[in-house]
């Protein structure tokens, strides 16, 4: 019979138990980073990192509610899910946004800033009428203009909410029609006529002419008008600097 060295012996029990005791820290290790994954993963779902808080300014006409409820962004949302570029889109959708801001911070507050467009005139879409803003987009439908509002007597044909119309003329009639002054621009109406803008006010026929320097044109016709000129006067901006003004020619006895 071979009786084993109690040296050797000693020995092997000593790997085996380190080998056992590595086993063990191993197994530990792993619990301890499938607890810390755990933890981590309740942590930044759990009330402590979810919205708690929603601010929006400059929504006077849109309604990013919407937005948020479309995207289920609500107070107890987790932060973690909160898109904010995805946010934005959803809420610039709306045709009376021109621009959105969010800014999502931790560990729950959200907060949105919104610019609208700017409302300028009722302009004609086929047989209805349109509301545009001075950045050119159709804001949506309106009913039929009342005959002291200023409107864009020009067809943009079928259009839809939203979208961005980039006839020149439109753009350039906008632009007149968002620089008169107010007092010129009730009852205004600006149209077309042989290839170029012309406008109806105060019972002026405005000659306009290309889509150009139209904030000008504006500013002196209503320098023209404060200076007085005859009742029915035709007047011709095409060359804003060099106006010139047409006054009616006198009815000839026995003309109709």
């Amino acid at each position: 019979m071979t009786t084993m060295n109690p040296r050797v012996a000693q020995r092997r029990r000593d790997v085996s138990e380190d080998r056992a005791r590595r086993r063990l820290r191993w197994i530990l290790g792993i619990i301890v980073m499938v607890a810390a994954v755990a933890v981590g993963f309740w942590l930044i779902r759990s009330p402590i990192l979810s919205v708690s808080s929603i601010e929006i300014s400059g929504n006077d006409r849109s309604d990013p509610s919407r937005a948020l409820n479309a995207l289920g962004v609500i107070v107890g949302t987790p932060t973690i899910d909160v898109d904010g570029g995805a946010l934005e889109r959803e809420i610039e959708a709306d045709p009376w946004v021109a621009s959105a801001e969010v800014d999502v911070r931790w560990p729950g507050a959200i907060t949105i800033r919104v610019t609208e467009q700017v409302p300028v005139a009722p302009a004609r879409a086929g047989t209805s009428w349109v509301l545009m803003s001075s950045e050119s987009t159709v804001i949506g439908p309106v009913p039929s203009p009342t005959e002291d509002a200023l409107v864009i007597d020009i067809d943009l044909g079928g259009v839809e909410p939203g979208a961005i119309v980039e006839d020149q003329m439109v753009r350039g009639a906008l632009v007149f029609a968002s620089s008169l002054r107010p007092d010129l621009a009730t009852g205004a109406v600006v149209y077309l006529e042989g290839g170029g803008l012309y406008a109806t006010i105060r019972g002026h026929t405005v000659r306009l002419g290309r889509p150009v320097d139209l904030d000008t044109k504006a500013t002196v016709l209503a320098a023209l008008i404060d200076e007085g000129i005859a009742e029915g006067a035709t007047i011709d901006l095409i060359a804003p600097l060099r106006p010139a003004v047409t006054n009616p020619q006198p009815q000839v006895e026995g003309e109709e």
